[in-house]
């Protein structure tokens, strides 16, 4: 179970994104942790969701969410082990040119 610091932390930050894209990465960790899907639509879900990950998964929703705020370009980094591509090529590409 999260921490109730973190879980008000995960809150917070995610007041600054879209529903739509906080309960994709939501669904996301929770799948990863083996947590069965929730009925989203019912009252007080969002905090159940982050409540019943762990503490290390519910600070790294937290990295994410907060990394999703900065990357506007909303790239992929790899979460589903695929290479990234822009522009004909991998976004690693672009950053050992700079």
């Amino acid at each position: 179970m999260a921490e109730p610091d973190t879980i008000a932390r995960v809150q917070d930050a995610a007041g600054h994104r879209g529903d739509a894209e906080f309960l994709e990465l939501l669904r996301w960790h929770r799948a990863v942790a083996g947590l069965p899907d929730l009925e989203w639509s019912s009252r007080g879900a969002y905090r159940q969701g982050v409540a019943e990950l762990t503490d290390a998964r519910a600070r790294e929703l937290l990295h994410d969410i907060r990394r999703a705020s900065r990357d506007l370009g909303r790239h992929r980094h790899g979460a589903d082990g695929r290479s990234l591509f822009r522009g004909g090529r991998t976004l690693a590409d672009h950053r050992r040119q700079r």
